[in-house]
């Protein structure tokens, strides 16, 4: 608490510390609560705080990470301000500073930690804080809900040992995914006696129980077992997934989880037999918030973003622009699943998400605020599809510059699945102190690169691809001159087929490479369904099931369905 009152301009470059010394316990809950309202009377501008942690034990060893999931908008008026707060699981702050109990405070290096709160928004204004509050561990009723949740219904039972088989009748089921045997839970059971005397009491060695059974390969290892198919004859396949294990495919498929309550019963009842009851569970599923999930871990593989994470933030790309650049293909993909948006909308979409970062970023006016939201581009706008995206540019670039081979080879193997072949270990590298390559356009450069045989055959394939974004800057702004001259983004396939830029590219493959572009995208969602690489054997069912999809309208949605009930998803 201070008598002080701080001023957070927008921008994230001040911020507001608080040091908590070493006192922070390793579990528990964070609870941090701030008294704020904004310093302007206009209802419209509402700016947003971030909480940060960190440490620096020295000149070498710090830490600084966001650990708000989300920012929290400030519209309290100046003189009625208003508690906000956030609950942070310390277990889930990685990593905390190691010499905090070590190193007496004052001293070298320090074991102090701190937390700091940012105004986040781009251009609403100031926030003031006249009070913080940390309480760690913060416990609102005891036992903590974690508790009750693990050790349920502990009153209804008088004998101990029935109510340790309750416990584990109940949870070796959710953990292995599927129904457990007498001996199975007998082995349990005898652990626990086994253990008992040696601990403090029923929950500690039920915890004790519990860790062995999360560390068992039954958790840990997803199994494909399986049954002989019900119609071998009329089956493409002899053996099936059990519905155990299928249950956990679909769980691992929509919510990167393990199957609730409710698909686990279908699948020990045996009722998961049909493509109806399957169709039901994913739509019940997709319309889950926990189908995010599925945005937010595939995304990333298919279109490689870990290349953006290398990337540091500069003077044009700050963190907030990063971030954003990060969120915009992910929350794309997930309002297409929402709506069932064509796959072609990846190619071009008359829409994009930005929230006003972004937006300031891609020359969109009227945005404000860290959400994101859905923009309706103008006709002449040079945005739409992931093609333009800003992160996805700029991951393929130089730093510096464009990288028309980076984008091409990009392109070719992530949204067209078509990679070229790796180049020849005798490859002459572009000479930059060339005199006469150095006063060059990086197209007449590739051009003369070309032309070497080494080179003709693979550069034939990828070049004019990556041409096609030269309006494109390292940081996917729009360009039409480089120092001076206009941008040339011209180029000509291997079949003599023209691209004018970008905008050729785009009709282009809306015209000519649909049926690839569906099926690349088929592909690439059926290894991440199957959690495995596809097989020559598996070819011919991707291509069926590609070619449904396209005879129902090329929903994202469609495609998911159609992947969750087709025979290669009930295989193993």
């Amino acid at each position: 608490v201070s008598d002080t009152v701080a001023i957070l301009p927008p921008g994230g470059h001040h911020k507001l510390v608080v040091e908590l010394g070493d006192q922070l316990p390793d579990e528990g809950l964070m609870r941090v609560r701030v008294r704020a309202s904004r310093t302007s009377q206009e209802e419209a501008t509402i700016p947003s705080l971030q909480l940060h942690f960190g440490w620096q034990a020295s000149n070498e060893g710090r830490a600084l990470m966001r650990v708000s999931e989300r920012d929290l908008p400030v519209d309290a008026p100046p003189e009625t301000p208003e508690f906000y707060q956030w609950d942070i699981p310390l277990g889930d702050i990685y990593p905390r500073n190691n010499v905090r109990k070590i190193s007496p405070m004052g001293g070298t290096p320090s074991p102090s930690e701190h937390i700091r709160l940012v105004n986040s928004s781009v251009s609403q204004g100031d926030i003031q804080i006249d009070y913080v509050e940390i309480i760690a561990p913060y416990q609102a009723e005891w036992p903590p809900a974690s508790h009750q949740r693990v050790f349920f219904d502990r009153h209804e039972f008088k004998e101990e040992a029935l109510y340790v088989r309750h416990l584990l009748e109940h949870w070796m089921p959710k953990m292995w995914r599927r129904a457990i045997s007498e001996a199975e839970l007998d082995r349990k059971l005898a652990l626990y006696e086994a253990i008992r005397p040696t601990t403090s009491g029923l929950e500690e060695a039920v915890v004790e129980v519990l860790a062995t059974i999360l560390s068992s390969p039954n958790f840990l290892y997803l199994s494909a077992q399986t049954v002989p198919s019900e119609e071998p004859n009329d089956s493409l396949v002899a053996h099936r997934l059990t519905y155990e294990a299928l249950a956990t495919r679909l769980a691992m498929f929509l919510w990167s989880s393990v199957p609730d309550q409710p698909l686990l019963e279908l699948a020990q009842q045996g009722e998961l037999s049909s493509s109806e009851a399957l169709l039901t569970q994913i739509e019940r599923m997709l319309a889950d918030p926990r189908s995010h999930r599925l945005a937010e871990r595939f995304v990333p593989q298919w279109l490689d973003m870990e290349l953006l994470d290398f990337l540091k933030p500069n003077a044009v790309m700050d963190q907030a622009l990063k971030e954003a650049m990060q969120k915009e293909p992910i929350l794309f993909f997930e309002q297409s699943l929402r709506s069932n948006a064509s796959l072609l909308d990846f190619i071009h979409a008359d829409h994009t998400l930005v929230n006003e970062r972004l937006a300031r970023h891609y020359g969109i006016p009227d945005v404000h605020g860290n959400d994101f939201r859905p923009v309706a581009l103008k006709g002449d706008s040079k945005r739409g599809g992931i093609l333009t995206q800003a992160g996805l540019l700029a991951m393929n670039a130089s730093g510096e510059d464009s990288h028309p081979l980076k984008r091409g080879i990009w392109m070719l193997k992530n949204l067209l699945n078509d990679p070229p072949p790796p180049p020849p270990p005798t490859v002459p590298e572009i000479d930059l102190a060339d005199p006469e390559i150095a006063r060059m356009t990086l197209k007449e450069r590739l051009a003369d690169h070309r032309n070497q045989e080494a080179c003709m055959s693979c550069h034939a394939k990828i070049d004019p691809w990556g041409i096609a974004f030269e309006n494109f800057d390292a940081f996917g702004r729009w360009r039409d001159d480089i120092e001076g001259k206009p941008v040339d983004a011209t180029s000509q396939l291997f079949n003599d087929q023209p691209l004018e830029g970008m905008d050729g590219l785009k009709r282009f493959l809306l015209k000519e490479r649909q049926d690839q572009f569906v099926l690349a995208m088929t592909y690439k969602l059926c290894v991440y369904a199957l959690g495995r690489p596809l097989h020559f054997s598996d070819h011919a069912a991707v291509e069926a099931i590609a070619s449904q999809v396209r005879q129902q309208g090329d929903g994202l949605a469609s495609l998911i369905q159609l992947i969750g009930t087709s025979e290669l998803f009930l295989s193993p």
